[in-house]
């Protein structure tokens, strides 16, 4: 069994005064019905290294939650944790899945922009090109500009670019949450599976 990790949300828990690492458990339940193990990473980019460095990961997922500080987001360090797990994809051939804000990540780590987007958050909708289905949302910012080397696979009917994967590297991202679903759908179980390799 192929063995992947996963980074994590930051959650201000105020009435306790901590900081939390967050992460849906439904991951390691779509993962397993893939035919993968999930590790969980921490939002500490310093232990990133070492982490990554003892497991050797087959794959890598980039989850939903905070947005990216460059657009008002508040946790530098789940950015520090992305893009060193995006420069591990890139180094390593290590296939990479960015999920809505970690799609967000694979978009600005090749130089692309964010733009704010209206009526994408807890609703569903349509997409079309190389993808072409319903599909749940949950973001208020989308890819503006692509990025460099980077090819867009979806959008929907108002042009929000919703998938998209690299043409030299082994890095793809969906807007939408497959862990959302309830039951899981089996196309996004062939996505993940095409997509990590697994």
């Amino acid at each position: 069994m192929k063995l992947g990790v996963i980074s994590q949300r930051v959650d201000a828990i105020k009435d306790y005064g901590e900081i939390r690492d967050g992460l849906d458990t439904q991951w390691y339940a779509l993962l397993r019905q893939a035919g993968a193990g999930l590790v969980p990473l921490p939002n500490q980019p310093q232990v990133i290294p070492i982490v990554l460095e003892r497991l050797q990961p087959d794959f890598i997922i980039l989850s939903g939650g905070n947005n990216p500080v460059a657009y008002g987001g508040d946790a530098p360090e789940r950015d520090a944790v992305d893009e060193l797990l995006l420069n591990f994809s890139i180094e390593g051939t290590v296939p990479l899945l960015g999920v809505c804000r970690g799609m967000q990540s694979v978009g600005l780590f090749f130089g692309g922009t964010l733009k704010r987007v209206e009526g994408h958050v807890a609703t569903r909708h349509m997409i079309r090109g190389k993808i072409n289905r319903e599909v749940n949302s949950y973001h208020g910012y989308a890819l503006e500009e692509t990025g460099q080397g980077l090819e867009v696979l979806a959008r929907d009917d108002s042009e929000v670019i919703e998938a998209v994967c690299h043409k030299r590297y082994p890095v793809s991202g969906i807007m939408w949450h497959p862990e959302r679903v309830a039951g899981f759908d089996n196309r996004d179980i062939s996505l993940l599976r095409k997509c990590l390799k697994i």
